[in-house]
């Protein structure tokens, strides 16, 4: 063996595993780094939100034709926005959008107007449900956003929340006008009594 052949294979080593490094970094990011996301909300001015959802992929190269999602505790759809093509059918405790399928790596947004009531910081998490022309689809669903298929999370700040109603107080009543009410009902039970025990003496 010569030492130029022996030298040289380190280097041929080396670079075989930079090119599988790169083949790594360079591959298609899977579901779980295309997934639906919320990806902006914007404040109205008042009390209300346009929550952005978007999608850049379908499903393993087919097209997207529908997506639905869950609604959670204290989020109130009131209308839905779609792109061309598509609809938007909004119910009490989801959205769904629906239409010509979508080609796989072209970005989609979809929009819907909501009234949220919480905390400024709380997490709300929108479970969503991607279904494409192949028949297959995606539940993104993970609460854990490391999951595979994390769930589209939104962390609301005090400018896109809905104000909390101030709480009702009882009604008050004047304490004068009963103060007087106590009195003169005390001056007529007085009375009366005092006129009974004489009545009883005059008997007597």
């Amino acid at each position: 063996m010569s030492v130029t052949s022996a030298t040289a294979r380190p280097v041929l080593r080396r670079a075989s595993w930079a090119a599988v490094v790169a083949a790594v970094m360079l591959a298609p990011a899977g579901p779980a780094a295309a997934h639906v996301i919320v990806d902006r909300a914007e404040p109205h001015g008042d009390g209300t939100a346009a929550v952005t959802f978007t999608f850049d992929h379908g499903c393993d190269g087919s097209p997207t034709d529908a997506v639905r999602i869950t609604l959670p505790d204290g989020v109130e759809a009131l209308a839905a926005g779609a792109p061309d093509g598509w609809s938007a059918e909004v119910t009490s405790d989801q959205v769904r959008w629906e239409g010509e399928p979508i080609p796989d790596g072209e970005v989609t947004e979809l929009t819907v107007d909501v009234e949220m009531v919480g905390t400024p910081g709380q997490s709300f998490v929108f479970p969503a449900v991607q279904e494409c022309t192949s028949g297959d689809g995606y539940a993104w669903a993970d609460t854990d956003p490391s999951g595979a298929y994390p769930a589209p999370t939104l962390v609301a700040t005090a400018t896109v929340l809905a104000a909390s109603p101030a709480p009702v107080a009882p009604p008050s009543v004047p304490l004068g006008p009963l103060a007087a009410v106590l009195v003169a009902v005390s001056a007529v039970a007085g009375g009366v009594g005092a006129w009974g025990a004489a009545r009883h003496r005059r008997r007597t």
